[in-house]
């Protein structure tokens, strides 16, 4: 199975997903992701980068470039950096994530043409899972923007695997639709059932016109032209579900962090519920279209 990054634009205007997913509620109760540590498995990361350096925990790099390099996480692409960004950009020069003070695990697996392996991808996903940080840290959420169109069963496997010690698995539906409802995109692993499938929206609260629809979709989150990080400590701003993916996966953290504040027990049940419960259907959409609808908080 190939691998591939849904497709994305690089376009340059102001951001507008944080307020959109309401992540304030949350950060004005002190609630920001502290302790929450989520796996970015992409095209890597700009380590440099003065929104990012100083959330980043560990790094691997997977991917056939620079393969003799295991901790070379340098993003050719910006993909990854972009991603990384969306999910907790810590606001010194003005972006900032949805989960500022998460740490992030990122896992090169994507090169700078975009593409990267099912073989590479299985080998990140099982690091995240059984990853263990410095002091005893473990990973929290794992953020896959991207995807392939096979059903493997050890892409499954380790799905399963990852749900089974409440990780939670966020991805990207894909940027493949046609537009109607009648058909099914699906991009693995977002399509299994335990992983949390997100489509985009845009600013004007609209699925996006290149959404991927399928009876597994989750919700909804902001998608089309989203600004954030890119690599040579720059900024730009890009479209897709790729983007629409980390915004879940950083409200997930804020989530996380509120429940071990409030002793809340965690289980993924419980923590699903709560995004089911702060999202809202929009009128003359199917279910394959919304999931469970755009969510904030």
């Amino acid at each position: 199975m190939t691998v591939r990054l849904s497709n994305f634009q690089t376009l340059q205007s102001i951001n507008y997903g944080v307020s959109l997913i309401n992540a304030p509620t949350l950060w004005k109760h002190g609630f920001k992701g502290e302790g929450i540590n989520i796996a970015v498995i992409d095209s890597g990361i700009d380590k440099e980068h003065d929104e990012l350096k100083d959330q980043i925990i560990d790094g691997y790099n997977f991917s056939s470039e620079n393969a003799s390099q295991p901790k070379n996480i340098s993003d050719k692409l910006g993909h990854g950096t972009h991603v990384a960004g969306i999910i907790a950009a810590s606001n010194k020069n003005g972006i900032i994530g949805i989960a500022p003070q998460a740490k992030l695990l990122i896992l090169k697996v994507i090169d700078g043409n975009g593409v990267g392996d099912s073989n590479a991808l299985l080998k990140a996903l099982n690091f995240a899972i059984d990853w263990v940080g410095p002091n005893g840290e473990t990973i929290d959420v794992i953020n896959l923007s991207l995807g392939g169109r096979e059903d493997d069963p050890s892409l499954r496997n380790a799905v399963h695997r990852a749900y089974s010690k409440n990780i939670f698995i966020v991805a990207a539906a894909g940027n493949s639709g046609d537009g109607k409802e009648d058909t099914d995109e699906i991009l693995y692993p977002g399509y299994y059932e335990q992983v949390i499938q997100v489509s985009a929206i845009n600013e004007s609260l609209s699925p996006a016109a290149f959404d991927d629809t399928n009876k597994n979709i989750d919700f909804l989150a902001p998608g089309v032209e989203i600004q954030s990080t890119y690599p040579n400590n720059s900024y730009f701003k890009m479209s897709g579900t790729s983007m629409a993916a980390p915004h879940i996966s950083g409200s997930i953290a804020l989530i996380l962090n509120f429940f071990k504040v409030q002793n809340i027990p965690i289980s993924y049940q419980r923590v699903y519920q709560y995004l089911v419960d702060h999202s809202i259907q929009i009128k003359d959409y199917s279910f394959k279209t919304q999931g469970h609808g755009i969510f904030y908080f």
